[in-house]
């Protein structure tokens, strides 16, 4: 188990750099929490029978779905689609069974000499559940709706598609926490540049309907931002929507609110 302090860098890392960052931020990986992530999305999905279902996990990293203990999807139904060889790598020698697809499409944070606009790959199937967690925090407004677009295009008949999103002035836990969601990551990156001016970005996103927020510190609102140079560094790129603003940008789908202490939202979209 971490120790104190090994915790608290674990919980103010953010996850890119568990790929990307320094050495110190990449020993972390080992220790860094995924389960629940299966829980999450069998909730808001209404507890499905999983049992049969062919499932796609867009962006899901090492096979996040199947590293949850409660996952009852079968490995041998299970897709994993990523931006991170080394990410896929990981997963296939977890779970054999299971396909694993790397996507070299253009990510400024996780993937930065990916190919711009590349099309998800043709992986012979339709599937019957496509899951997309915390996908659309990290990509641009325009990547969003291609890419929901495309994924749409990839259900079986009566499939569905579910993907999460951000509301940056929804209060994930209101019980242990008075902030709200954008507050939560400038506080966690005031720590570390305490130059930060927290109050004054969240005053600036106060009626924002989306912001996005670069390198942890220059936010954009209402808008997609602007990045230099990533290739050489690791960059933070964090997107933010609110409920119903998402509603207006895809009137078809269902927005459900976190479950399971979560703070991101899920849109819920189906296949007649």
């Amino acid at each position: 188990m971490p120790g104190v302090m090994e915790t608290r860098m674990i919980q103010e890392v953010e996850e890119v750099y568990l790929w990307r960052g320094s050495d110190a931020q990449r020993a972390l990986r080992s220790m860094w929490g995924k389960s629940g992530r299966f829980g999450y999305f069998s909730q808001q999905l209404g507890h499905l029978d999983w049992s049969s279902k062919v499932v796609l996990d867009f962006g899901g990293n090492e096979g996040n779905l199947l590293m949850d203990d409660n996952c009852t999807i079968r490995p041998e139904n299970y897709c994993c689609l990523d931006v991170i060889r080394e990410a896929l790598e990981l997963g296939r020698q977890r779970f054999p069974q299971a396909q694993w697809v790397h996507y070299n499409r253009y990510n400024c944070s996780f993937n930065p000499e990916g190919k711009k606009d590349e099309p998800i790959p043709d992986l012979a199937q339709d599937f019957d559940v496509i899951l997309a967690y915390s996908v659309f925090t990290h990509t641009t407004r325009e990547e969003m709706h291609c890419l929901v677009e495309q994924l749409h295009g990839r259900l079986a008949p009566g499939g569905m598609l579910a993907f999460t999103f951000i509301d940056p002035h929804f209060r994930a836990w209101p019980q242990t926490y008075r902030g709200n969601n954008l507050q939560w990551r400038l506080e966690k990156t005031h720590l570390a540049n305490p130059g930060l001016d927290v109050a004054g970005l969240l005053e600036k996103s106060r009626r924002a309907a989306w912001c996005s927020l670069v390198g942890g510190s220059e936010l954009y609102v209402d808008s997609n931002g602007s990045w230099h140079d990533e290739a050489k560094k690791c960059l933070t790129y964090n997107v933010y929507y609110s409920a119903e603003f998402m509603q207006q940008e895809f009137p078809e789908v269902t927005i459900l609110r976190p479950v399971s202490g979560e703070m991101q939202h899920c849109c819920v979209m189906r296949k007649g």
